[in-house]
């Protein structure tokens, strides 16, 4: 009993060689689901990119209409005319009509993006109130004299009580005649 026959062997090889077939077979099954799946969210993430690609494309007069009614509205100057003192005359007067009083504020270097040019503005130090704040920001955002960007702003509490103090990035955007 302790040795196995010719038969046995050849029996126990048969049954080792099939239960070796069926675990690959369970293998590749279960490696097919799984890539499946993969391949069936991928290709839901691309449909629903390819609809948002149709609809802007199909969306492209609507938004060339608006691109060009707002470079319409952009103020122009003149090649080689400075703006820097034109934009914070402009700010500090927005600032002045809102209660904001600004201490420190300078100009950056023009940037070029595109047909459009980009004065940055670092408003260093300003000091107002809530209310006052808020209404300059909305003076600056619906200003019909200029186009301006708030892009960063910081503020804590002033020494004056009811008052913050602060400094914030701005950006005018114009364009050049040429």
């Amino acid at each position: 009993m302790g040795e196995m026959g010719l038969k046995e062997k050849a029996v126990a090889a048969v049954l080792g060689v099939i239960v070796l077939y069926a675990v690959a077979a369970a293998t590749w099954f279960l490696s097919a689901e799984s890539a499946w799946k993969k391949a069936a969210k991928q290709y839901e993430r691309e449909t629903q990119r390819r609809a948002k690609e149709e609809k802007l494309i199909s969306e492209r007069r609507k938004w060339n209409d608006l691109y060009e009614a707002e470079k319409a509205a952009m103020p122009m100057f003149d090649a080689g005319q400075a703006t820097d003192t034109t934009w914070l005359r402009k700010v500090e007067e927005l600032a002045r009509t809102n209660l904001v009083l600004i201490t420190q504020i300078d100009s950056g270097k023009e940037i070029e993006a595109g047909d459009v040019l980009e004065l940055p503005i670092e408003v260093k130090s300003w000091e107002g109130s809530l209310e006052a704040l808020v209404k300059f920001m909305h003076a600056l955002e619906t200003s019909t004299e200029g186009m301006f960007d708030i892009r960063d702003i910081s503020m804590k509490p002033s020494s004056k009580r009811g008052y913050l103090r602060g400094s914030m990035s701005l950006t005018c955007a114009y364009m050049r005649n040429e």
